[in-house]
């Protein structure tokens, strides 16, 4: 039987890698292949969705999301596209000013962007090569 994830506030002893898997693969109590949050169904896209730069190797994730106290990017986060693993994830807060996540990633590496509304749940980006 799979558990629904614990809020936010009860997972501050996990690993932040295993916070956000947990956000992708929690289903309801009892109902397996039945999504707690399914991705990109709640709110505006063009507010949640991650969006992607790339400038040689520095990759960066944003979203056009304002952080408040009831309405926040909590995570976000990137995935390797080949083997599904999550490589880089930032836990946010409502003070910080923008939801943003800078790196710098080696190429040749296909990725995946996510982040993680308070409010309005899972959003999965589409995947983006680092030439």
């Amino acid at each position: 039987m799979t558990m629904a994830p614990e809020p936010a506030s009860a997972q501050q002893g996990l690993p932040l890698f295993a916070k956000v898997e947990k956000l992708e693969t929690a289903n309801y109590i009892g109902q397996v292949g039945q999504p707690i949050y399914r991705p990109n169904v709640s709110g505006e896209p063009e507010r949640h969705m991650p969006q992607v730069k790339v400038d040689g190797n520095d990759v960066e994730i944003s979203a056009n999301h304002i952080q408040s106290e009831d309405n926040y990017v909590q995570f976000i986060w990137l995935k390797d596209a080949d083997t599904n693993e999550v490589v880089l994830a930032k836990e946010l807060t409502p003070a910080d000013e923008k939801p943003v996540l800078k790196a710098k990633v080696p190429s040749g590496v296909t990725l995946r962007p996510y982040l993680f509304c308070k409010m309005h749940g899972l959003w999965k980006g589409e995947p983006f090569k680092v030439a």
